[in-house]
């Protein structure tokens, strides 16, 4: 076991290109894919919630971080689910493409990203984002989705994902805690910690175990638009929105790298819930992680120079 805080993004590269190997030798599948994530989502990833943000002290623009996650991803599925109507594309194929386009991919990519460059700190920007981001897939893309698909599900079970949601409830108590004042226990920490410390490797696994290559072979033209949209349009809008909200420093760089960032996994998942175009989303999603992956090396230093030129 190791902490992510020390590890290079090699370690994240390494994992990912295992979990990748897995899945195209057969080993393991979609269904792994899905349980691992599963674990991550309730188990691992509320751990980091509170060990994160319990230390981190937040400048009086943070709450301009959630915001920014509406502000860009809105009006970017909005465009594509007008050039899919537009395409005139079967309802489930729009819905698909609007979903798999305004799903940001903050837990397996941001994260480890913002973790490795700059520490405890980026990370805590980082999931602030996501708060913003993860209500707005349960609010307001999810029943987008439900709408466009053909298997009957009730909105109302939105309501009952956000309610349950564990990151949900962790992120709630420690913001109350912080607000009064107050730290986890020494004990609860410890005990946390080492949880915390499975996320990131754990969600390269999942990226890697996610990849679907049989997908993108069938919807290639309209992934190669998705994935353009998602990461080049996410980081244009993510732009306007940085000056917009007047952001400096390290929220600016966050804003602006999570913008441009793959497709979420976890939009695979709700597509196949809604009954919607499965094949295009898993695509998308597996495009923009190959690209995301290939462009990783990079992003440390595009991250730290985005916060210099603030």
């Amino acid at each position: 076991m190791f902490s992510p805080a020390s590890s290079p993004l090699s370690l994240f590269l390494l994992l990912f290109v295992i979990g990748a190997g897995l899945r195209l030798f057969g080993l393991l599948g979609k269904r792994h894919a899905e349980r691992l994530g599963t674990f991550v989502f309730s188990i691992t990833l509320p751990a980091t919630i509170l060990i994160s943000l319990d230390r981190v002290t937040f400048s009086p623009t943070a709450w301009k971080l959630p915001l920014a996650a509406w502000l860009v991803t809105v009006p970017l599925a909005s465009i594509a689910w007008l050039l899919a109507r537009a395409s005139a594309l079967e309802r489930p194929t729009q819905g698909g493409f609007a979903l798999a386009v305004g799903s940001i991919n903050s837990i397996y990519f941001a994260f480890p990203v913002m973790l490795a460059t700059f520490g405890e700190e980026g990370l805590a920007r980082a999931i602030l984002f996501d708060l913003g981001q993860t209500t707005l897939t349960l609010t307001v893309l999810y029943p987008v989705a439900l709408r466009h698909g053909t298997g009957g599900a009730s909105s109302s079970r939105t309501l009952r994902r956000l309610v349950a949601s564990p990151p949900l409830w962790a992120l709630t108590a420690i913001v109350s805690m912080k607000v009064s004042g107050l730290h986890l226990p020494d004990g609860l920490r410890s005990i946390l910690t080492p949880v915390h410390w499975l996320t990131i490797p754990l969600a390269s696994l999942v990226l890697g175990l996610s990849l679907n290559t049989y997908a993108l072979r069938k919807t290639w033209p309209l992934t190669s638009l998705g994935v353009a949209l998602r990461m080049g349009g996410g980081l244009l809008i993510g732009w306007a929105v940085a000056a917009l909200l007047g952001l400096t420093g390290l929220e600016r760089a966050s804003v602006l790298l999570i913008a441009g960032m793959p497709s979420a996994v976890m939009a695979v998942i709700y597509a196949a819930e809604a009954k919607l175009d499965e094949d295009l989303v898993a695509s998308i999603v597996a495009l923009s992680i190959c690209l995301g992956v290939a462009l990783l090396p990079w992003l440390p230093a595009l991250a730290r120079m985005l916060v210099g030129s603030a």
